[in-house]
């Protein structure tokens, strides 16, 4: 590979959509959504103050399993088709993309299987609706490339890429861990991190915000170059994750249950919907 190539998947990986933009984008996020899920606990300045206490380092070491599931979310990151990004669009793909996040989610979860709150059947089924989310878009064009996938705004692929969007979308507040059965910690704002490994799973959370929403910008929306193009990325990637904090606020204010029987009778059922209108595009076209 030629240093030039080199240059720029190191600089992807570590400035732009990488580690710096995953930072800011995640303590962004991270803040919104402890002032939304947990708001008795005090207004913006409240909720800014325990989430960088939460992050705050308790230790040199970093846990081997915080380590490896933020390289596999850098690595996911690189994928976006995000404007100006250094990597070409000839070597992005979205599945390298969803298996990097698939990773480190499963990563991050395992460490906190034991937890009472904790449903691996809701889980399971976040991660099988939002997998379909991902791949169904790419049957019919036979291309996992996000930024031409992105482009398809009309035609056949118009009622599947709603249908899989709102399938994302749903399944958004489980991947990010917002909610009490999907977060091995607790949501944001449940508590400060006590423990070297709590703070590294804290962070990990917090660098999935980028690539889970920018996922979504790259699947669903056009892309376009320069900075009006950087700027229409970020607000719908922000606006993926304020629909996420939104959803996952509501649903902590129901009674006890409703999140395990709005995925697994209503967000399952929906996904079969989605597979049936990816057959009929299928058919449709050939």
């Amino acid at each position: 590979m030629p240093w030039e190539d080199i240059g720029a998947h190191v600089l992807a990986l570590l400035a732009y959509p990488g580690a710096l933009t995953m930072c800011a984008l995640g303590l962004a996020a991270e803040i919104g959504a402890a002032w939304a899920l947990v708001p008795e606990r005090g207004g913006l300045g409240a909720a800014a103050r325990n989430t960088l206490r939460a992050l705050r380092p308790r230790s040199r070491e970093v846990p081997p399993l915080a380590a490896s599931a933020v390289i596999l979310a850098l690595a996911a990151a690189t994928q976006l088709a995000a404007p100006l990004n250094p990597v070409p669009p000839a070597e992005r793909n979205s599945l390298v993309a969803a298996a990097g996040l698939l990773g480190a989610s499963w990563l991050t979860w395992s460490w906190g299987w034991g937890r009472r709150a904790a449903a691996p059947q809701v889980m399971l089924a976040v991660q099988a609706c939002w997998l379909l989310a991902v791949l169904l878009p790419s049957i019919e064009p036979g291309n996992l490339r996000p930024q031409a996938l992105g482009a398809v705004v009309l035609g056949n692929q118009v009622p599947l890429k709603l249908a899989c969007g709102l399938l994302y979308l749903a399944a958004l507040p489980g991947l990010l861990m917002l909610l009490p059965e999907s977060a091995p910690l607790g949501p944001p704002g449940a508590g400060r991190a006590r423990a070297p490994e709590e703070t590294g799973f804290t962070v990990v959370r917090a660098l999935l915000w980028l690539p889970y929403c920018g996922l979504f910008s790259s699947l669903f929306f056009p892309a376009a170059e320069g900075p009006l193009g950087v700027l229409r990325f970020l607000l719908a990637t922000a606006g993926a994750a304020a629909v996420a904090i939104a959803i996952a606020a509501n649903l902590t204010r129901r009674p006890a249950g409703i999140t395990r029987v709005l995925y697994l009778r209503l967000a399952l059922p929906f996904a079969g919907f989605a597979v049936l209108v990816a057959a009929l595009t299928v058919a449709l076209v050939h």
